[in-house]
């Protein structure tokens, strides 16, 4: 998988516009599969910790999306426990890879309450929304 970003300690997305701590900072609200392209929505906590100029929402897009699953009754809102990666092969979900090892290797995110959401695809792109809305 192609990443527009990077992931940082498991827990949180780098690009060139920001740091977002997906773990403390951000919620995850909606996840959406519409064909062959999936989207997870975040939305920003009001805690007192996080910073006002981050922006309110962030969309994490998977392109040409050749794998998904989620866990059975996934309730959402939910918060991101820890981000990695696993062989498409392998569906042990006690542990993870910290970095993919071929582009075919599945994004898995950990979930409150042991859920999980896993997705295959060719590329990821995080889109950020204007800190003003």
């Amino acid at each position: 998988m192609n990443l527009a970003y990077t992931l940082d300690q498991m827990i949180a997305l780098q690009n060139g516009t920001g740091y977002f701590d997906l773990h403390n900072d951000y919620e995850l609200v909606s996840a959406q599969l519409d064909v062959a392209r999936c989207y997870l929505h975040f939305v920003k906590r009001t805690a007192e910790w996080v910073k006002v100029p981050d922006p309110a929402h962030l969309v994490l897009t998977f392109e040409q999306v050749y794998y998904f699953q989620q866990s059975e009754g996934l309730q959402l809102p939910t918060s991101i426990e820890e981000i990695g990666f696993k062989e498409p092969n392998d569906f042990d979900l006690d542990w993870f890879m910290e970095r993919p090892e071929s582009e075919k290797d599945h994004i898995l995110f950990r979930l409150e309450d042991d859920q999980f959401i896993r997705i295959g695809a060719e590329a990821s792109v995080l889109l950020t929304s204007n800190p003003a809305y």
